[in-house]
C-alpha cells in the first residue's frame, strides 16, 4: 500500500507541475497550447499537439518551453545544465551570450523577450510586446513581432531571416544569414548553403590566401600559396617530388648525390659490396648480415614483449609465470630491466623468456615441461641459465606442447622441452619432455638463422642454412612447407626456396625473407596474412606482394615486415589494431604504420611491437596485460612509444 499511495501522490504533483506551467507560459505565446478567457483567465485545452508556434518554443513533457534559453531543456527537451551553467542559444555555457542576459537559471534576451522586457521578471501585459526592452503596442520599424518580441530579423541569432530561425552555435546573424563567427587568423568562407563557414586560408587547399581560390588537384596550400602535394613519404625537391630513402641523386637529402659504385638504401649511399643499409648497426651492409642481426632484437610472445637496446634486456606485459625476468610474478604495463649482461638476442616462448649472451643462453618464466633447460622442472623469474650451452648465438621459444631451442656458432640447433609433435629434433616423436638441450636436431648444418612460434600450444621449428635452404620440424598445421608432411621429427625441406636470408613462423602461417628482398608465405591466409593479395590457404610457399623487406614477423593471424627503407608494413586480421594503421579493419593488401627509422619488428598473439633504429621501440594492437609498454592497458590501433625503454 505504501509504494502505491507514493506512485499515487506523484502522479498528482506531475499532473500540478504540467497545468502549473500550461498556465504560466500561456501569455508568452505558446497560445496554441491553451486558450485564455479574458473574463475568467482560466486556461484550457486546445490546438493540436506538439504546435507551438512560430518562435524557438518546443513542446517538452506537454508544455512548451524556449530551448534556446532553458536550462533544463537547453537545445532539446530533457537536456539539462549543469548546476554552474546556463542555457545560451540552446547551448549549455558558463555565461550567457550574444547579447542576452542571465536571468535565474537561463538566458533571455531583455530588448525582446515579453516576460523579461528591460529587466529579469519584467513581464509585459497581455498584447503588448517588448519592443527595444520596453513593454509597447507595437513594433517600431524595422522590427517583427516573433512571439511577442521585437525582433530585427537581419541580425538576430534567435530568429535569423524569419521568426524561430535560430543560428546553431559558434554562429551569429549577419543580413539575414547564420554565418560563422571565427578565431582569430581564421576567416569565414560561404559554405555553399547560403552560409558560412570557418576556414584557415593560410593552408586550406580549397580557399589558399582568400575564399574561393582552390589549389589545383595534386597541390596542397602552404602559407597561402598552392603548392606541389608529395605524398607516399616522398620530400619536395625543387618542383618534384622524391624518396630520399632510395634516390640516388637526393640520398637522405635534396640534392645529395651518391657517386658511381654507390647506391642509395635508407637514406645513406651504399657501395655495391654492402648495399643496405643497417639501422640496427648504422652502416651499409648485406642484407643477410643486416636480418641476422636484427632479428633477435625484439620479441614479441602470447602476452609480453621483450627489447634490447644499449641499456641492456627490457620486458614488459603479462607475468603470472615470471615471463618478464624481474624477479616478481606481476605484470607491468612500461618497460622492466632484466638483469642479465651482455645480451646478444632474445626470443619469447609460450610461458616465458630466453636470451644469449653469445655464449651462454638464459631461460626464465614457467617450466612445466623443461622449457628453461636447467636440468630441473622448476620455474623461475629470474634467468636460469641453460644446461651445457656455452655457444649460443640465437634462442628460438616453442608453444606450450612444444620445445625451445638454441642456433650455436658451429651452425647447429639444440633443443628442449616437450616432444609430442617432434619439436625436440630427434628424428622421431619421442613424447616426452626433456629438462635440458638434447643432441644437435638431425639434418641441419651450416645453419645461419631458426625462428620457432611461440603461439598457442604447438610449435613448428624452421632453419636457414648458409645457402639459402629452409627447412621445418615440429608440428605444421598447415604442413611444414613440402604440402606433405605436417608433423616431423626430422627437419623436412621447404619447397622451392633456395636463397631465404630468414624466416618467421606464426600460428598457421610461415614466412621466408630472400637474399633478394623479396618474400615467400605458406599456411593458413583467411585474413591475407600471406601477403599475396588473397585469402587463399596454400600448403607451399607463394610470393607476397612486397620487395624490399629486410626482416619479418608472423602472428596469430596477422604479418609485418621491416623494409631496407626502415618502413615498417603489415597484412592480415586487425580486429584489434595490430596493422597499426589506425582502423580495425583487416586487410589484404599492405598498410604502414612506420614510415621510416625501423630496425626490426616483432609479432604477436594479437599485438605488434618495433625497435627504432634510435634505440626507441613502439608497439600497437591488443594491450589487456600491458604488451604494449605504454603505460596503460589500453588497446591501439597506431604505433605508441614503449615507455621507460
Amino acid at each position: 500500500m505504501r509504494e502505491q499511495d507514493v506512485s499515487v501522490r506523484a502522479k498528482l504533483v506531475a499532473v500540478v507541475f504540467v497545468v502549473l506551467g500550461a498556465f504560466l507560459l500561456a501569455p508568452s505565446g505558446c497560445a496554441t497550447n491553451t486558450v485564455e478567457q479574458p473574463d475568467t483567465g482560466t486556461p484550457v485545452e486546445a490546438g493540436p499537439p506538439n504546435a507551438c508556434g512560430p518562435g524557438t518554443a518546443k513542446q517538452c513533457n506537454g508544455t512548451c518551453v524556449d530551448v534556446q534559453s532553458d536550462f533544463q531543456n537547453c537545445g532539446d527537451c530533457g537536456k539539462t545544465c549543469g548546476t554552474d551553467q546556463v542555457c545560451s542559444h540552446g547551448v549549455c555555457a558558463i555565461v550567457c551570450g550574444g547579447g542576452t542576459a542571465h536571468c535565474g537559471n537561463n538566458c533571455v534576451d531583455l530588448k525582446a523577450d515579453p516576460s523579461n522586457c528591460g529587466g529579469c521578471a519584467n513581464k509585459c501585459a497581455s498584447g503588448e510586446v517588448c519592443n527595444k526592452a520596453a513593454c509597447a503596442l507595437t513594433c517600431q520599424a524595422g522590427l517583427t513581432d516573433c512571439s511577442g518580441g521585437c525582433v530585427d530579423l537581419t541580425s538576430d541569432d534567435f530568429n535569423c531571416g524569419g521568426c524561430g530561425n535560430a543560428c546553431d552555435a559558434g554562429k551569429q546573424c549577419v543580413n539575414s544569414t547564420c554565418q560563422a563567427t571565427c578565431q582569430s587568423g581564421w576567416s569565414s568562407c560561404p559554405n555553399g548553403d547560403g552560409g558560412t563557414t570557418c576556414v584557415d586560408t593560410t593552408n586550406d587547399p580549397d580557399n589558399c590566401n582568400a575564399c574561393g581560390t582552390k589549389c589545383p588537384s595534386g597541390y596542397f596550400c602552404q602559407n597561402g600559396t598552392c603548392g606541389i602535394q608529395c605524398a607516399g613519404g616522398t620530400t619536395k625537391c625543387g618542383n618534384a617530388c622524391y624518396d630520399e630513402s632510395i634516390d640516388n641523386n637526393h640520398c637522405g637529402g635534396c640534392n645529395t648525390i651518391c657517386t658511381t659504385g654507390n647506391a642509395c638504401s635508407g637514406g645513406h649511399c651504399c657501395a655495391t659490396a654492402t648495399p643496405y643499409y643497417c639501422p640496427a648497426e648504422s652502416k651499409c651492409d648485406t642484407l643477410l648480415n643486416c636480418v641476422l642481426k636484427s632479428g633477435g632484437a625484439i620479441a614479441a610472445g602470447q602476452s609480453h614483449t621483450c627489447a634490447i637496446n644499449s641499456g641492456g634486456l627490457f620486458c614488459w606485459g603479462t607475468n603470472g609465470n615470471g615471463e618478464l625476468g624481474i624477479g616478481s610474478t606481476l605484470s607491468q604495463n612500461t618497460a622492466q630491466h632484466v638483469s642479465l649482461s651482455g645480451v646478444a638476442a632474445v626470443t619469447t616462448f609460450y610461458y616465458g623468456t630466453c636470451a644469449t649472451t653469445g655464449s651462454a643462453t638464459y631461460c626464465w618464466g614457467a617450466n612445466f615441461d623443461g622449457w628453461l633447460g636447467n636440468s630441473t622442472y622448476t620455474s623461475s623469474t629470474t634467468p636460469a641459465q641453460v644446461t651445457g650451452i656455452t655457444t649460443g648465438l640465437l634462442p628460438a621459444g616453442g608453444g606450450y606442447y612444444g620445445a625451445n631451442c638454441v642456433l650455436l656458432k658451429n651452425g647447429t640447433v639444440q633443443c628442449w622441452g616437450y616432444d609430442e609433435y617432434g619439436d625436440v629434433g630427434l628424428g622421431s616423436i619421442t613424447f616426452n619432455t626433456y629438462n635440458s638441450p638434447q643432441a644437435a636436431v638431425s639434418g641441419l648444418t651450416s645453419i645461419t638463422t631458426i625462428a620457432s612460434s611461440p603461439l598457442y600450444f604447438e610449435s613448428m621449428h624452421c632453419a636457414v642454412n648458409s645457402s639459402g635452404g629452409v627447412k621445418c620440424w615440429g608440428y605444421g598445421p598447415y604442413y611444414l612447407g613440402d604440402g606433405v608432411t605436417f608433423e616431423s621429427g626430422t627437419p623436412v625441406n621447404v619447397t622451392g626456396v633456395s636463397n631465404a636470408a630468414s624466416v618467421a613462423v606464426g600460428y598457421e602461417s610461415t614466412c621466408i625473407v630472400m637474399k633478394d628482398g623479396t618474400m615467400k608465405c605458406w599456411g593458413y591466409n583467411g585474413y591475407g596474412q600471406l601477403g599475396d593479395g588473397t585469402t587463399t590457404t596454400t600448403y607451399t610457399p607463394v610470393s607476397a606482394t612486397i620487395t624490399g623487406v629486410a626482416q619479418a614477423c608472423s602472428g596469430e593471424y596477422h604479418t609485418c615486415v621491416v623494409t631496407t627503407s626502415g618502413a615498417v608494413q603489415c597484412v592480415g586480421y586487425n580486429s584489434y589494431g595490430q596493422l597499426g594503421n589506425g582502423t580495425t579493419t583487416s586487410s589484404k593488401t599492405w598498410v604502414t604504420p612506420i614510415a621510416s627509422g625501423a630496425a626490426s619488428v616483432a609479432c604477436g598473439n594479437l599485438h605488434t611491437c618495433a625497435l627504432l633504429a634510435n634505440g626507441t621501440a613502439k608497439c600497437w594492437g591488443y594491450n589487456g596485460s600491458g604488451q604494449l609498454g605504454d603505460g596503460t592497458n589500453t588497446q591501439r590501433t597506431s604505433p605508441v612509444a614503449v615507455s621507460g625503454f
